[in-house]
């Protein structure tokens, strides 16, 4: 049975401002997230992964514009919506954990009154249940020693503490979806997959939805059901991890599932391929990937493919996908392990 979409995203277009003109970062991206569904967001750096979260929070930069487009949120289109009603959605019914947590708490406050505020404000309780609570949800969190070290302020903490009180902070309100936006990031291997394990737990928990936003596809294959691959404002692939990786069907995604390390066996190393400016034509009225793509030809460059259905749950944009795959030579992906 198939599962009603929690979050919708249909046609998403956003601009900047230039010096001189405005460029289109977004281009109608679409995607869906459904009830107690982990999906993993991909792409490299500056592909529009962290715009489109900053889309749904309505947190953009006032030099951003969406030009069209609808976020649902429940059937409620948050674009529509005044800025109060968003208020009381953000941080109790959507909540986003940030890059870099240490720079998202306020150094001047020990964390537990932080967390302390933050529960307060949502649940409207007094002080004295507010410090009981936010001790409790430090706990559930695995940070270690609550009793004393939660009396720090943030420039004491490791990076890692931080994120658990960040995460703290974030499921006060049970929010229905949480938004981790490169979580990890910052932290060795062995706190990444603390925290991802975490995320898991309170998913079991809360049965809360998870948008994963990351660069890295091991961490979508470790802990994601579905995966949407982005490309310079693009939607180019989306489809359940495991077809992802034995099946890619667009060229970008195709290369990114190659050159994923492997532990069975030695992975070549790519060819330089740098992301500038002149190799992203944003003003393109075809694939933004024709650049960089070994196949493309006259239709890439002035035709922008749609997105076709290669398989149930399996679409991609490119024109020349197929059901059996990427139009290139073969990827080994039979080995791969989820």
């Amino acid at each position: 049975m198939k599962k009603d979409s929690l979050l919708k995203i249909e046609d998403l277009s956003v601009s900047f401002a230039d010096h001189t003109d405005r460029i289109q970062i977004l281009d109608e991206v679409s995607l869906a997230i459904s009830e107690d569904e982990i999906l993993g967001l991909v792409g490299e750096s500056g592909s529009g992964k962290t715009v489109t979260a900053l889309s749904i929070m309505r947190l953009l930069d006032p030099a951003a514009k969406i030009e069209q487009g609808s976020i649902r949120f429940r059937g409620e289109d948050l674009l529509a919506i005044s800025q109060k009603e968003m208020e009381h959605i953000r941080g109790s019914q959507i909540s986003m954990i940030f890059q870099n947590p240490r720079s998202s708490l306020n150094p001047l406050k020990r964390v537990l009154s932080q967390v302390a505020k933050s529960y307060g404000r949502k649940k409207g309780v007094g002080r004295v249940e507010a410090l009981h609570e936010a001790t409790e949800l430090l706990k559930s969190v695995g940070f270690p020693d609550v009793e004393r070290r939660a009396r720090s302020y943030p420039h004491q903490l490791s990076t890692g503490m931080c994120q658990r009180v960040m995460i703290a902070m974030m499921i006060a309100s049970n929010p229905d979806l949480l938004i981790a936006d490169e979580a990890t990031t910052a932290l060795d291997a062995t706190i990444a997959e603390q925290i991802y394990q975490l995320l898991h737990e309170l998913r079991q928990r809360t049965r809360m939805s998870i948008l994963i936003i990351t660069h890295d596809l091991g961490v979508v294959a470790e802990n994601c059901h579905r995966v949407a691959v982005m490309h310079a404002g693009h939607i180019v692939e989306t489809a359940k991890v495991e077809t992802i990786f034995k099946q890619p069907g667009h060229p970008y995604t195709s290369y990114l599932v190659r050159y994923l390390p492997r532990v069975d066996r030695k992975v070549a190393m790519p060819s330089v391929r740098t992301t500038t400016v002149e190799e992203v034509d944003y003003a393109s009225s075809g694939c933004r990937y024709a650049r960089k793509c070994e196949l493309a030809m006259e239709i890439c460059f002035g035709e922008k493919p749609e997105m076709r259905e290669m398989a149930p749950g399996h679409w991609v944009m490119c024109h020349f996908a197929t059901p059996e795959g990427a139009p290139e030579k073969a990827v080994e992906t039979s080995n791969v392990r989820f």
